[in-house]
C-alpha cells in the first residue's frame, strides 16, 4: 500500500493502482481512533507546541556532543519521539519565522519582505488567512497560547474617527493602553492569550486576551530594565521585572494541562517562549547554576520549562494522548557570547556555519522534536529536509482535515515521516529559507544556493564587506561533503545554480510551493528586491514593504 499526497496533505485513505479498491493505513487508522466506553468515537490528541526562541539545533545536548552543558529535558522528548535533524526555519529571525509556523506559507509572501515586525506594528497574519489554531478549534479545539506573540497588534487610539468609532494607531504617543488591544492572537485562532509579547520591548506590563493588566506609571528607564541586554527603553508598569516572565509562564501553562486533564474538550496549547533571546534574565533560582555565563544559566533554565510542561502531562496522566512538538524560531544569537562560552567549553556553534539572522545554516537549522506516544517511535530520526511550514500540513493530517487551497500553500504532512514510512522521492521537491536582510537561500537534497555575497544577516562577511572582497553575487554549497559551508562551487556547477534559481522563481510565481491552482503574494506581487529574475527591474512592484 502507498500513502498519497493530496494538495500538499497526506492522506490516510489510499487507493490501488487500478483504483479497483480503497483501504485505509491501519497505522494511520490505530495512530488517530481510540475507543470510549460509549462505543466508536474519535478521540482526538491534545497538541503542545513549545517554540524556543534564538535557540539553534546545536543548543541540544542530545545533537551536540560538544555543546558542553547538558539539556535532560529536551534530550528525554529525542528518547521519547522523532527527532528531524534536518528541519529548518522560514526565516532567521524571530516574527517571520513565526508567520510561517502559524499559517504554513512562506513569510516572504506576506508583506514582510525583510526584517521583523517593529514596534507597535499592525499585524502581520492577513486577517482571512487560516491560521493552525483556527484550523484546530473548527475541530473542537480549546486553544490556548502562553508566551511570546511578535505577529503585531492593533493598537487603540486616544481619539477616534468622525463618526466616534474607536481607531487604531502605530504612535505611541496616541495609544490608549487602557482600551482594547485587536487582532493578536484572539483575532488569529486563540481562545485564550496570556504573555508579554516580545520580552525586551514595551510595554512592559503582562496582558491577558485584548487587554494589559495593571497601569502604566512608568518606563523600563526609571525602572533599570535598560542595563540589560537589548531592553528598548519605553513604558512600563511599576515593579516589572524581567527574570519572572519565563517562571510565570511555566506556571500558567502547567496550570492549563492540569485544568485540561477531566474536560472532554481536546486542547492546544502553544507555548512560544521568551528564552534563550535577550534580555538574557535567568531566574534567581538558576542564576549561577551553570558555573559559566548568565545565557548558560538562561538556556538550562529554558530547558527546565520543557521539563516542566513533560511532568505537569505527566501527572496528569495526559502525556499518551497528546502530541508534544518542539522546536524553535531561529538560530542561536551572537549575543549569546560564542567566543566567552566556547572559551569555558560551551560550543553553540559546532557544526553550523553562521547564528541568528544569517542565510547560513546556523541561522535557521533548528532542533524539531516530535513525541506522540503509540504511533511515532522513540529514540528516531529523519534525515529528510523539511520546513517549519509543515507543522501546519502533519496537523491536518491529524485532523483528516482538508486544507482548503488558499492555506498552508507552502506545507506538506510529516506524518508519514513520523509514522515510519519511507519514500521513493523527498517530501520537498525544495525549501526556500529567508535571511534578516531578506536574501533568499534555496535547499534542494545535498545543494544550498544563496542569493547575496555574504551571511546575509549578522555574521562576518556582512554584504558591504563581501562586495568589498569583491565575492561572487551567489553562493553554492554541497552540504553533503561541505556541512559547515566553507567552499563555493559557484562558479563549477553553473546549471545547479540555474536549476535551483529557476525553483525559486516559479515558487514565487506560483504563489505556492506544494501542488494546487495558483495562489498570490501579497499584494499579487512577483518582484521585488532580492528576487533573482534575469530580467530588468520592475519599478512598479519593486516594493519591499
Amino acid at each position: 500500500m502507498e500513502s498519497a499526497i493530496v494538495n500538499g496533505h497526506f492522506s490516510l485513505f489510499t487507493c490501488d493502482q487500478n483504483m479497483t479498491k480503497c483501504t485505509i493505513s491501519l497505522l494511520a487508522l490505530l495512530s488517530l481512533l481510540t475507543f470510549s466506553d460509549r462505543g466508536l468515537a474519535m478521540e482526538l490528541p491534545n497538541i503542545v507546541l513549545i517554540f524556543g526562541d534564538d535557540m539553534g539545533i546545536d543548543s541540544v545536548s542530545a545533537f551536540n556532543e560538544r555543546l558542553g552543558l547538558k539539556t535532560p529535558h529536551i534530550d528525554r522528548l529525542a528518547t521519547e519521539g522523532m527527532s528531524l535533524m534536518d528541519a529548518h526555519t522560514t526565516s532567521a529571525v524571530c516574527s517571520p519565522s513565526r508567520y510561517g509556523l502559524l499559517t504554513g506559507r512562506y513569510n516572504w509572501r506576506s508583506r514582510l519582505k525583510r526584517g521583523i515586525v517593529g514596534q507597535w506594528e499592525r499585524p502581520l497574519i492577513e486577517q482571512d488567512r487560516l491560521t493552525l489554531p483556527e484550523m484546530l478549534r473548527q475541530h473542537g479545539y480549546a486553544t490556548t497560547m502562553i508566551g511570546k506573540w511578535h505577529l503585531g497588534f492593533n493598537w487603540p487610539s486616544k481619539s477616534v474617527d468622525r463618526d466616534g468609532k474607536a481607531k487604531y494607531t502605530e504612535n505611541l504617543n496616541e495609544i490608549d493602553f487602557a482600551g482594547p488591544i485587536e487582532n493578536g492572537p484572539n483575532g488569529r485562532g486563540f481562545d485564550y492569550w496570556f504573555g508579554d509579547d516580545v520580552p525586551n520591548w514595551p510595554p512592559y506590563a503582562w496582558r491577558e486576551n485584548n487587554r494589559l493588566i495593571g497601569n502604566i506609571t512608568t518606563t523600563s528607564k526609571e525602572l533599570g530594565l535598560t542595563s540589560y541586554q537589548g531592553v528598548a527603553q519605553g513604558p512600563a508598569v511599576d515593579g516589572w521585572e524581567l527574570e519572572a516572565v519565563l517562571p510565570e509562564y511555566v506556571r500558567r501553562c502547567t496550570q492549563f494541562i492540569h485544568q485540561q486533564a477531566n474536560r472532554d474538550k481536546p486542547f492546544f496549547l502553544y507555548f512560544p517562549m521568551p528564552s534563550p533571546h535577550t534580555p538574557i534574565a535567568p531566574d534567581e533560582n538558576w542564576k549561577g547554576k551553570s558555573g559559566i555565563s548568565d545565557y548558560a544559566d538562561f538556556l538550562l533554565e529554558t530547558d527546565w520549562a520543557v521539563g516542566k510542561i513533560l511532568g505537569a502531562l505527566d501527572e496528569t496522566r495526559q502525556a499518551e494522548n497528546t502530541i508534544v512538538i518542539f522546536t524553535t524560531d531561529n538560530g542561536t544569537s551572537p549575543k549569546a557570547n560564542f567566543d566567552e562560552l566556547a572559551a569555558k567549553g560551551v560550543h553553540l556553534t559546532a557544526h553550523w556555519r553562521g547564528n541568528k539572522a544569517d542565510a547560513y545554516e546556523g541561522g535557521h537549522r533548528v532542533p524539531l522534536i516530535v513525541r506522540w506516544p503509540g504511533v511515532v517511535a522513540g529514540s528516531t530520526r529523519s534525515d529528510e529536509v523539511v520546513s517549519l511550514v509543515d507543522i501546519m500540513a502533519t496537523i491536518a493530517d491529524v485532523l483528516n482535515h482538508k486544507l482548503p487551497e488558499n492555506a498552508a500553500e507552502d506545507s506538506l504532512s510529516l506524518l508519514p515521516i513520523l509514522c515510519g514510512q519511507t519514500a521513493e522521492f523527498p517530501l520537498h521537491e525544495a525549501i526556500i529559507c529567508h535571511s534578516i536582510s531578506g536574501h533568499f537561500a534555496v535547499r534542494k537534497g545535498k545543494w544550498k544556493a544563496i542569493y547575496c555575497r555574504g551571511s546575509g544577516g549578522w555574521s562576518s562577511p556582512k554584504e558591504p564587506e563581501a562586495q568589498q572582497q569583491g565575492l561572487p553575487p551567489i553562493q553554492l554549497y554541497n552540504l553533503e561533503s561541505d556541512p559547515k559551508e566553507t567552499t563555493n562551487l559557484y562558479s563549477q556547477y553553473p546549471e545547479i545554480v540555474a536549476e535551483l534559481t529557476q525553483v525559486l522563481r516559479r515558487y514565487v510565481q506560483e504563489g505556492r510551493s506544494t501542488p494546487g491552482p495558483r495562489q498570490y503574494n501579497h499584494g499579487k506581487q512577483i518582484h521585488w528586491k532580492n528576487v533573482p529574475w534575469d530580467d530588468a527591474p520592475h519599478p512598479s512592484t519593486d516594493n519591499e514593504n
